[in-house]
């Protein structure tokens, strides 16, 4: 549900029933910390403070809930559109199995390529203009990250994956204080993943397959993905 900005009225009601499922775990998860503290993340947001200033119990939860969808949703995303664009790409999947050097910007190139967050909404702070159209303050606008990534004006051949560009600064982790503060994580675990794979996996290859993507327009993602290995290979 979050980041699905299509109008779906017969599924309202029960996500919004999910979202305080959620809601509620969580609160009664940040008051039994605070009574009893443990070490962890949910611990981590309570005790966190700048210049004085701590999260309310509002904002650590709502912290939380976008931290379970990121770790449910966009890294399972990242892992697996990087995995298609590599199979269909051949050349690329060769050059990250034989040169291991180019794996963490390989995984800045696959978000690029194929980000597993399309778009974004926000509220404008200010009055302002763009491409000719005026933004009034307050007003609700999307950004779409995914077009950004593409953007012919920043990248010379942006519909080409490139694992060794190394100026790839992309915008699928959102930007400035938007950003994505699982970041970090992310990239590990796409580096993780990719890494073992091709060592485990060295045969992989996909199969013939019709590629049916999710019908939500703000995560990109397959329903499926199809692929084929003899078995063969290392499972250190």
């Amino acid at each position: 549900m979050l980041g699905n900005f299509q109008h779906n009225p017969e599924r309202s009601r029960h996500m919004l029933q999910t979202v305080d499922n959620m809601t509620a775990y969580f609160q009664a998860e940040v008051r039994a910390q605070q009574r009893q503290p443990r070490p962890g993340l949910v611990h981590a947001l309570i005790s966190a403070e700048t210049d004085g200033m701590r999260l309310t119990e509002d904002e650590i939860v709502a912290s939380l809930i976008v931290t379970t969808v990121g770790g449910q949703e966009t890294t399972t995303k990242l892992i697996g559109n990087g995995l298609v664009s590599l199979l269909r790409n051949p050349e690329q999947l060769e050059l990250l199995r034989t040169d291991p050097s180019v794996l963490t910007p390989a995984v800045e190139e696959l978000l690029r390529y194929e980000s597993p967050s399309q778009q974004t909404a926000r509220l404008a702070p200010d009055d302002a203009e763009l491409g000719g159209k005026k933004i009034r303050k307050r007003q609700a606008v999307i950004a779409v990250m995914a077009a950004g990534n593409r953007d012919p004006q920043r990248f010379p051949d942006p519909d080409r994956l490139d694992l060794r560009c190394t100026d790839n600064r992309h915008l699928a982790f959102g930007w400035a204080a938007q950003y994505c503060f699982g970041a970090p994580l992310a990239r590990m675990e796409g580096q993780i993943a990719f890494a073992t794979l091709l060592r485990r996996l060295p045969n992989l290859c996909l199969d013939p397959q019709e590629y049916v993507w999710r019908e939500n327009l703000g995560l990109r993602g397959l329903t499926s993905l199809r692929v084929s290995f003899d078995g063969n290979g290392s499972q250190s």
